[in-house]
């Protein structure tokens, strides 16, 4: 079933390549699709910023009642965790219907399949920037010092974006084909959303603490959120995270490669 020619390899391998190069492109694109969903709007994109904010206060807030513990300590935290989960997550339902979404353009205009794989990317690490806003206020309020790991942070936050990338690309191929897909995919993060240590501190689960321990999506928001609050990622943590996307992409790449060509006929 996934047995792969040489033709096959080389214009995935192409296709990937191609749609890297075109980083600008998608980053001008991705621009244009915030532009537009906010075209009528006086606010602009700054409704991002207040609707994502008043969510993640208030979550902060309620962490720090609901499970006993400071503001001062709960609330960026959990503001950290929501930001970073959030950027994750909408790239993965992005991914999950990217082809769908994107099937006019694919069927008119021959572009590599993974240029809308990173205009996805784009967009969303743009609305991250703009909710971002929330936890600098909270921080400088709070006086949360980063600490010394945040010189590794853009290295994180690119093996991160790449790690996601996979799981992405994945889903997008698969759901071309089935397209119950985005939806499944979308009960299942809210499910792990609960298993992921975004409101609670792990430490509060006492013996329970395994269900998180083997949650991939710990470790992912981990190494964006723990120097931020003066924390450092374990070397666990980024060994898991760097396994996750070695193996990943191996997989995804020769499924990619496998069915690259029928994409266009199964939209």
């Amino acid at each position: 079933m996934f047995a792969l020619n040489r033709a096959q390899v080389d214009a995935a391998a192409v296709d990937i390549g191609s749609g890297i190069a075109a980083w600008r492109l998608s980053r001008l694109l991705a621009w244009q699709d915030i532009k537009q969903r906010y075209r009528r709007s006086t606010l602009g994109p700054v409704w991002l910023t207040i609707s994502s904010g008043i969510q993640m206060f208030t979550m902060g807030v309620l962490s720090a009642f609901l499970f006993n513990s400071s503001v001062e300590r709960s609330l960026p935290f959990v503001c950290a965790g929501m930001l970073f989960w959030g950027l994750i997550t909408q790239i993965i339902n992005e991914g999950a219907i990217l082809f769908i979404s994107s099937a006019p353009f694919i069927t008119q205009i021959k572009r590599p399949f993974t240029i809308f794989l990173v205009q996805a990317i784009w967009r969303n690490v743009i609305v991250a920037g703009h909710n971002s806003v929330t936890y600098i206020v909270i921080a400088a309020y709070l006086a949360v010092v980063p600490g010394r790991s945040m010189l590794l942070w853009p290295l994180a936050l690119v093996l991160v974006l790449i790690c996601v990338s996979w799981i992405a690309l994945l889903s997008a191929i698969i759901s071309a084909r089935y397209r119950d897909v985005p939806v499944i995919l979308q009960n299942v993060l809210a499910i792990i959303f609960w298993f992921t240590p975004l409101i609670y501190f792990p430490e509060q689960l006492g013996p329970r603490q395994y269900i998180v321990k083997y949650n991939p999506f710990t470790s992912l928001i981990a190494l964006l959120r723990e120097p931020l609050l003066g924390g450092t990622p374990t070397l666990r943590d980024w060994m898991i995270v760097l396994a996750l996307t070695v193996a990943g992409w191996a997989m995804t790449f020769v499924f990619f490669a496998r069915f690259r060509a029928r994409i266009a006929y199964w939209l």
